[in-house]
């Protein structure tokens, strides 16, 4: 995004370029601040604002009960728009160098969420090798003991129709 701005500044010519107003060294490196004129930002209105906003009558989420839980996913494991948002965070930011576009802050949200989705990831692969060993008790043990209770239930219900 940032670099699309640049490039609309070049294009746009001296007049309309954003000023540099100024910089300073910060824990997490420079942070600089520039004025940027009005033919390229122009703030948001009352019209605009009405515009954007979502309509007033957004049907409201059903109540949680057990069986939407256990159709949303995994517990620990979000799901919808925000599993969307953490793989799209992790993608970008995870193992970004220093010339990114990422906070701080989204550098370590993004390694948190890598390290627990390789968490997940090791876990599913030992409960499956003790499963496809035919040790289903050992299988649906180990899934419990990693925190996986869906894990759990799906490695029960595999065996169950092997047997």
């Amino acid at each position: 995004m940032l670099s699309a701005l640049a490039f609309g500044l070049l294009l746009l010519g001296q007049e309309s370029q954003a000023t540099l107003q100024s910089c300073v060294l910060e824990a997490e490196g420079w942070v600089c601040r520039y004025r940027v004129p009005d033919t390229i930002y122009r703030p948001m209105t009352d019209q605009d604002a009405a515009a954007a906003s979502p309509p007033q009558s957004a049907p409201l989420l059903p109540p949680a009960d057990p069986a939407n839980i256990a159709a949303t996913g995994p517990v620990g494991e979000p799901s919808g728009a925000e599993a969307i948002r953490q793989a799209r965070l992790i993608r970008r930011c995870a193992e970004a160098s220093w010339m990114s576009l990422c906070t701080p802050g989204d550098r370590r949200e993004a390694r948190a969420l890598q390290d627990a989705a390789d968490a997940r990831a090791a876990l599913r692969l030992e409960v499956t090798t003790l499963a496809a060993q035919d040790q289903c008790d050992a299988a649906v043990r180990t899934a419990l003991e990693g925190g996986d209770l869906p894990l759990a239930r799906e490695i029960r219900a595999f065996c169950a129709t092997e047997k």
